[in-house]
């Protein structure tokens, strides 16, 4: 499995962790954010590049493969279980993200 650590969005959460004095949960998946409906109805977890629960803060790096086609990662011949190629589902997670309210829960 690759290793992110040396990337840019684990340089920028590393810089977030000193300005705020504490360690982000990477990859952290919330219960309200899902994914859409796949195989039986079943609906995943989307996970957040980093969330600092102190703070209420989550951060979504967003670094090239988010705005630009990857055929290896898009794969334009297959739909998944929102209908649309994965470049296209990427897009619509992405947006998700950015819009989905956080609650005051959480």
């Amino acid at each position: 499995m690759a290793t992110r650590d040396g990337s840019d969005e684990a340089y920028v959460v590393g810089l977030c962790n000193r300005i705020l004095a504490e360690s982000a949960l990477t990859q952290h998946r919330f219960d309200w954010l899902l994914g859409d409906p796949g195989a039986g109805d079943r609906r995943v977890k989307l996970p957040v590049d980093a969330y600092w629960p102190g703070h209420q803060l989550v951060v979504e790096y967003r670094e090239r493969p988010h705005d630009q086609l990857m055929p290896h990662f898009d794969k334009p011949d297959r739909l998944t279980a929102s209908g649309v190629h994965r470049g296209e589902q990427r897009a619509l997670y992405d947006a998700r993200r950015d819009t989905e309210p956080f609650p005051s829960s959480a």
